[in-house]
């Protein structure tokens, strides 16, 4: 028999993935309480919407947590992609054409 995927389980693997990552601390500790109890009320009550809402709301906030850390090494390298390529030892001059 397969297990049934908990909102909860799902929550948990998020947070324990982000304490991995050195996202999370102590003080963030409310959000994923609230993130976690959120879970829990949909997975009792999966039908009712508002809860839903209320839980990818908490979702969302959790998932935002230590992005843009100056320490965020990912945030860091596409930073570095994202930069224009010039190594300063040539000047290109403008197109005559255009």
């Amino acid at each position: 028999m397969t297990r049934r995927r908990t909102c909860r389980s799902a929550v948990d693997a998020t947070i324990k993935a982000m304490r991995d990552a050195g996202r999370l601390e102590e003080v963030d500790q409310a959000q994923v309480t609230t993130a976690q109890a959120l879970a829990d009320a949909v997975d009792a009550a999966p039908g009712v919407a508002s809860l839903w809402r209320e839980f990818q709301s908490a979702l969302v906030a959790l998932r935002h947590i230590g992005e843009g850390a100056p320490d965020d090494s990912l945030a860091s390298l596409l930073d570095k992609l994202r930069a224009p390529v010039h190594d300063g030892t040539e000047t290109r001059e403008e197109n005559p054409r255009t």
